[in-house]
């Protein structure tokens, strides 16, 4: 089974060490990075870096950022990210679950309590996984907007793009609009023909016409599309590679 990667954000560097030899018996649980305050928090995860990140594990009591606040500011660009507040404030617990972190654990760490949260991150990223399981053997993409399923053939997608918290599928047939998340729809797309470009973007790498720079970011253009896609400079090397 694919492993949870995480990030683990607290200022109190004791709390990190016991946190991360706790975890370290997990087998399913990849620490991905160890950051030190809210700022650092989203400076990662508006990283391409932070495309990767599926679970938080955050105090809420840090300098520049809080974890409250970092919450909100990750979530609102990645909506499908989770949270376990680790923490010694007791006041915040309903907030948090407001928010709808995942656990809200208080100080001193218990191995038991901590394993209980994470057991539930797990269980509830893998069911949102195996939801978001859109590519059947048909290749086709299969996207749901409410009570409705459309299968779309691969071959007629022109690029993928997530947009506040949605994922908008466009098409040479119409665009499609979906709750499933970019990353979800990213892990399932078993095609060598679709590369992410960008945190927001999944392209056809089939269907692109021509790639040109803009201010700090390039564009994608499609033949026979008005919509563009954007690629950032880490992935523009790569991108001309797979696309030669």
């Amino acid at each position: 089974m694919k492993e949870i990667n995480t990030i683990l954000v607290d200022d109190n560097p004791d709390s990190r060490e016991i946190l991360t030899a706790f975890i370290s018996y997990l087998p399913q649980i990849n620490l991905i990075a160890e950051l030190k305050d809210g700022e650092e928090l989203l400076t990662y995860i508006t990283s391409d870096a932070g495309e990767d990140v599926d679970l938080v594990l955050a105090d809420i009591g840090m300098p520049k950022i809080n974890g409250i606040e970092a919450n909100k500011l990750c979530t609102k660009l990645r909506p499908e990210l989770k949270f376990i507040f680790i923490t010694g404030y007791e006041d915040f617990a309903v907030e948090a679950f407001t928010l709808s972190a995942i656990d809200y654990i208080v100080k001193p760490i218990e191995q038991e309590r901590l394993y209980k949260g994470l057991k539930k991150a797990v269980n509830l990223i893998n069911n949102e996984r195996e939801k978001s399981k859109s590519i059947s053997t048909t290749g086709k993409l299969i996207v749901k907007k409410g009570r409705t399923t459309f299968y779309i053939r691969l071959d007629t997608i022109y690029f993928i793009e997530k947009r506040g918290k949605d994922t908008v599928v466009h098409t040479k047939s119409g665009v499609y609009e979906t709750l499933d998340s970019l990353e979800a729809i990213d892990s399932t797309l078993d095609d060598p023909s679709f590369f992410q470009t960008h945190r927001s973007y999944i392209v056809n790498l089939n269907n692109v016409l021509s790639v040109e720079a803009s201010g700090k970011t390039y564009l994608i253009r499609f033949d026979g599309y008005p919509e563009v896609a954007h690629i950032s400079k880490l992935k523009i090397s790569q991108f001309q590679k797979m696309i030669k």
